[in-house]
C-alpha cells in the first residue's frame, strides 16, 4: 500500500535525522534512536491502521478525520488530531500528545482552559463552526506484558516526542520550512490535505533550552494571518501604553493618572472640608428664641 510505504520513508528519515552528529536534535535523541535498532518497526505497530486508510484515500474532509476514530476515553499515552471546519470552510488539522489522551480532550472541550491558554489551534476553535477528535497512534501500559523489553520505552517521553512529529509530517501539519527539513527529498505537501495549525516542533516538547523562532508572515491561510494580526495589535497597544507619558493620556484612562505627594495632602483636605461642608448642610443649627429677662424682686419699680 502506498500510504505505508510513504509512512515508513518518512519515519525512517526522520530516525536518520536524528542521528546525525550535527543535527541539534542529536544530544537528546541521536545515542538514543541508535540504541533500539527496532525502533521503527515498534512505531508502526503504535500507529493505527485508520491513519494509513485515511492517507490513502487522500481526502482532507472533516467527515474522513471524524472516520480515523479511535477510543477518545483512552487514559494511556497517544497522539491525536483535532480537526476544525472553519467558518470559511476551510478544514484544518491540529496535532498533539499526551500521557492521559481522555484528560487532554477534556481540556480542549473546557471553554475557560482555551480562554486562559491562548493559541493558534485555539483561535482555529474559536472560529469554527464543526471539530472532531480521532486517535493516531497509542503507546503500550506500563502494565502490559513484555513492556520493559518494548524499543525505546525507558523514555517514553521521547517515544512521544517522535511519534508526534512522525504524524505532523505525514499530515503536513507543520510550517513549511520544518517540513523542508525533515520530509525525505521529494515528499512535497499535498493540497488535499487539511491546513496545518501546528507551530512548534514536537521534538522540542520538553526541553527546557529556548525553542527556534518560527515565521509564519508568509503564510497564504487566511486564519492565521488574522491570528498574527490580532497578536500584533495586542502587542503594539501593550507597548504604547507602557512608553506613553502620564500626561498623554486622556481623562478617561483611570490607570494613568499618576498623583504626587503634594497633590495627595491637597486632595485629602479638600475631601475632608467638602465632607464637613455637607454635614453642616445637613444639620443646619437651630436658632433659639432669646430667653425672657428674669422676674423682678417685689418692691422693684422701676
Amino acid at each position: 500500500m502506498a500510504a505505508s510505504r510513504e509512512a515508513q520513508a518518512i519515519l525512517a528519515h526522520l530516525l536518520s535525522k536524528l542521528q546525525e552528529t550535527d543535527s541539534k536534535y542529536f544530544p537528546r535523541y541521536g545515542k538514543w534512536v541508535q540504541s533500539h535498532e527496532s525502533l521503527d518497526e515498534f512505531l508502526m505497530r503504535c500507529l493505527r491502521p485508520e491513519v494509513l486508510r485515511f492517507l490513502q484515500l487522500g481526502s482532507g474532509t472533516i467527515d474522513a478525520m471524524r472516520n480515523i476514530g479511535g477510543d477518545l476515553k483512552f487514559e494511556g499515552r497517544g497522539i491525536y488530531v483535532h480537526g476544525i471546519l472553519g467558518l470559511d470552510k476551510r478544514v484544518r488539522a491540529y496535532i498533539g500528545q499526551s500521557t492521559s489522551l481522555s484528560t487532554r480532550f477534556k481540556q480542549h472541550w473546557n471553554f475557560r482552559y482555551r480562554r486562559d491558554n491562548p493559541s493558534l489551534h485555539y483561535y482555529g476553535v474559536q472560529h469554527s463552526t464543526f471539530d472532531t477528535f480521532s486517535v493516531l497512534a497509542t503507546l503500550p501500559s506500563s502494565t502490559s506484558p513484555g513492556f520493559g523489553n518494548l524499543p525505546g520505552m525507558s523514555r517514553p517521553d521521547l517515544v512521544l516526542n517522535i511519534l508526534e512529529m512522525w504524524c505532523c509530517l505525514l499530515f503536513r501539519s507543520l510550517p513549511m520550512k520544518t517540513l523542508d527539513e525533515f520530509l525525505p527529498p521529494g515528499y512535497i505537501a499535498k493540497p488535499s490535505l487539511p491546513w496545518p495549525l501546528n507551530i512548534a516542533n514536537p521534538l522540542d516538547h520538553g526541553d527546557q533550552q529556548k525553542r527556534d523562532w518560527v515565521d509564519l508572515s508568509g503564510s497564504q491561510d487566511t486564519l492565521i494571518n488574522e491570528y498574527l494580526n490580532q497578536k500584533v495589535q495586542k502587542v503594539e497597544q501593550k507597548v504604547d501604553r507602557q512608553d506613553r507619558h502620564p500626561s498623554h493620556f486622556r481623562s478617561d484612562e483611570i490607570d494613568g493618572i499618576v498623583l504626587t505627594p503634594g497633590a495627595v495632602i491637597v486632595l485629602s483636605a479638600a475631601i475632608i472640608f467638602g465632607f464637613f461642608l455637607i454635614r453642616k448642610s445637613m444639620n443646619p443649627q437651630i436658632v433659639r428664641p432669646p430667653l425672657p429677662p428674669p422676674p423682678k424682686p417685689k418692691g422693684w419699680w422701676g
